[in-house]
């Protein structure tokens, strides 16, 4: 533990080493920091960046280099660090970037204004709010170009530094205004008003939990009479307030810390009496609050439940115990590329592919990155975790198998899943389901092959007459999958054990316009039945013991690619995409119970939660139906884009990847109760003055009509 010039033992409180040379502290308004990743501790003197080695933290650091920065200053000119670089700013007008490995300057960018204070970096881009232009900006972190900047129209500036979180970046602004911009694109997603039309010294956000804290209220003002305090949680999605205080944290960089559940704070406020010696302009009350949410809802532990294979488990089943009602975004994670990878969950981890070439692992309530694994081609298939390990299909032809909680490479198998292949309207991979640690994917070489979950090992493989896109379903023993043959789709069923076919059913195609055969349907097992499907219209229950067809569940007009699985509900009905429609059927005959149309093209395989059915499509909606009540419409939310990967629901949430490159979390948002007020008792009745003349208006207008009409029956009469 490094305070100032002093290192600590942080168990004992020991002090390891003093150092004559350095300090952590360099001055008012500096922000000194610390890479574990270079292990060198980044400081401003003055003019210059001095780079100190902590190579062996037990003794006391070494200069590694000292970069001199035109136009810096005593004060300001905040440090941050970011995938080898460190950005420092100047007073004279000029963004900089550093290797932070020898301190050479990289580039640096004109502004129109002095670059002080701090910014935040993340996913190639540095983020910096300019205080006189009054313009926020985001660079290229790589060659400095200014990808985007935003000027707001009014008499403030941005000062301190920003938080970057959730694909959106958040900074204060003098104007009052706490602001939230998309990091990509510079877009003012929400802006959160505070109590004040303008702060006098604005400090820097803090994030964690979805939610946002920071002073959004100051009292002392310039040339002004005294504003109001207030410290906030606000919700880093929306805006919206969630609370807050008539205290300010500590600024300029807010005394605010957030760690095992607790917020930690230091009470203070900015003073309009400056001392010119110190520089001080702050006061505190001499406390440190420890604050926690003690609500008698804390007394119930989260929902935790997992779906940790494609479509639940490996019989496709679709289904999980609790489902949202309705949705509100919690969070969301930018990658950087579209994600068609359906999410799974377990322990409370999200693993997901994205076009980006990575597997992702995020922390399933916050959306924090755990870890990520790059792959040599976008990841469509979406991963099955179990036994501490995640497994993805072969998009780049692989299998690969990590460790759920480092993302450690444990082995990989090439299966030929990157063959030259003409798809009809989107691009799906197989996913592997696994059972007793046995991995078993498709391929697109025709094969369905079974792996040593443990070493990666093929212990069978079964050829089919064409290629498997579908994911194979696995229940007592045996693995059921469809491929696209030359003559007709084909539903199989193999032993698991062995590969040895067990039987095979044909399923004629159906041909339209469009063209293509692809069988991307995958099937489902329940009850001693096998769903499944063909390219197109058509769906087949199929015995699982003998191969002989129940019923044929048939739409002529139908004339889009199946790609979902039917869903085996337990009061006796299975749910399937009909065209534009979800319907429900009786599991004996095939009959139609029910069918509620969405009016949207529906590409992907819906999944089912206590009584309510969740939908997305390819016009962007997410659409959740209720199965009890003839599929009635419960809740709609558009995304920015389509998306066709399939809702994932978990811990009373849902999980979904999207085309605009993130993935979101949605939570049922229970509305706030209708509140009524009651006038005291034995008020006297009060009429407003505008009341009074609008009676009296009302009135003439009333008379005047009578008498007109008096006049008229009188003329007639005559």
């Amino acid at each position: 533990m490094i305070v100032e010039s002093y290192c600590l033992n942080p168990q004992t409180g020991d002090i390891l080493w003093k150092s004559p040379d350095f300090n952590t502290y360099t001055g008012i308004f500096n922000t000194n920091v610390y890479s574990p990743e270079q292990k060198m501790f980044y400081t401003k003197v003055n003019s210059t960046i001095v780079a100190w080695d902590f190579s062996n933290p037990t003794k006391p650091p070494s200069v590694a280099w000292t970069t001199y920065i035109r136009g810096g200053g005593i004060t300001g000119i905040g440090i941050t660090y970011g995938d080898g670089k460190i950005f420092t700013g100047s007073f004279q007008n000029m963004q900089y970037a550093l290797d932070a490995k020898t301190g050479n300057i990289i580039w640096s960018t004109p502004t129109k204004g002095p670059m002080i204070f701090t910014g935040a970096y993340s996913n190639g881009l540095y983020f910096k709010g300019g205080s006189d232009d009054n313009t926020m900006y985001a660079f290229n972190a790589t060659n400095g170009n200014i990808v985007w900047r935003y000027r707001p129209d009014t008499d403030g500036y941005f000062t301190t530094g920003c938080a970057v979180a959730y694909g959106l970046v958040y900074e204060m602004n003098k104007d009052g205004y706490l602001y939230a911009f998309d990091m990509y694109t510079g877009e003012v997603v929400w802006k959160y008003k505070g109590p004040n039309d303008t702060l006098m010294w604005p400090g820097m956000p803090s994030v964690a939990d979805g939610k946002l804290y920071m002073t959004t209220g100051q009292t002392a003002q310039y040339n002004a009479e005294s504003g109001i305090s207030e410290f906030s949680c606000i919700n880093a999605y929306t805006g919206k307030k969630i609370w807050s205080l008539n205290i300010e944290a500590l600024p300029p960089r807010e005394s605010v810390a957030i760690a095992y559940g607790t917020l930690y704070l230091i009470p203070g406020d900015v003073t309009t009496a400056v001392d010119t010696i110190s520089g001080n302009e702050y006061t505190t009350v001499n406390q440190i609050w420890a604050m926690q949410n003690t609500g008698e809802q804390n007394n119930i532990p989260p929902t935790v439940s997992d779906w940790p294979q494609w479509r639940a488990d490996a019989t496709h089943s679709s289904t999980a115990e609790i489902g949202p009602k309705n949705l509100t975004v919690e969070w969301r994670f930018s990658t950087k590329g579209a994600v068609s990878s359906s999410p799974s969950i377990a322990d409370g981890v999200l693993y997901v592919g994205s076009q980006d070439k990575n597997i992702y692992a995020l922390n399933a309530y916050t959306g924090d990155l755990l870890w990520k694994f790059a792959t040599n081609s976008p990841v469509e298939s979406s991963p099955a975790v179990a036994n501490g390990k995640v497994y993805t299909g072969g998009d780049d032809g692989y299998v690969y198998c990590l460790n759920a909680k480092t993302g450690k490479l444990l082995w990989k198998t090439f299966v030929n899943g990157d063959l030259p292949f003409t798809f009809g309207n989107l691009v799906l991979k197989s996913s592997p389901a696994v059972v007793d640690e046995v991995v078993y994917v498709g391929s697109l070489d025709n094969y369905l092959y079974a792996l040593n979950g443990n070493t990666g090992d093929i212990k069978w493989q079964t050829k089919a007459k064409g290629p498997i896109e579908s994911s194979p379903a696995v229940a007592d023993g045996a693995v059921y999958f469809t491929a696209e043959e030359p003559n007709a789709g084909a539903l199989y069923k193999l032993d698991a054990a062995t590969g040895e076919i067990m039987w095979k059913y044909e399923i004629p195609y159906r041909i339209s316009f469009g063209g293509g055969t692809q069988m991307l349907g995958s099937p489902s097992v329940a009850e001693g039945l096998v769903f499944a499907s063909s390219n197109w219209g058509d769906y087949y229950c199929i015995e699982t013991s003998s191969g002989n067809m129940l019923w044929h569940f048939s739409n002529p007009t139908a004339t889009e690619f199946i790609v979902s699985s039917p869903i085996y509900v337990k009061d006796g009905t299975v749910l399937l995409i009909d065209k534009f429609d979800l319907a429900c059927v009786d599991v004996s005959n095939g009959w139609t119970k029910w069918t509620t149309y969405t009016g949207d093209e529906l590409y992907v395989s819906p999944s089912y939660a206590d009584g309510k059915v969740y939908m997305a499509t390819s016009q962007r909606h997410i659409l959740i139906f209720d199965a009890a009540n003839a599929g009635a419409k419960i809740a709609n939310v558009t995304l920015p884009s389509s998306t066709w990967s399939s809702p994932t629901i978990a811990n009373g949430k849902l999980y979904i990847g999207c085309n605009d490159w993130n993935i979101y979390c949605f939570k049922e948002d229970t509305p706030e109760p209708l509140t009524t007020q009651t006038p005291p008792p034995n008020r006297p009745a009060i009429i407003s003055s505008e009341t009074i003349f609008g009676v009296i208006i009302t009135a003439i207008i009333i008379l005047a009509t009578i008498a007109i009409i008096f006049k008229i029956y009188s003329h007639n009469k005559k």
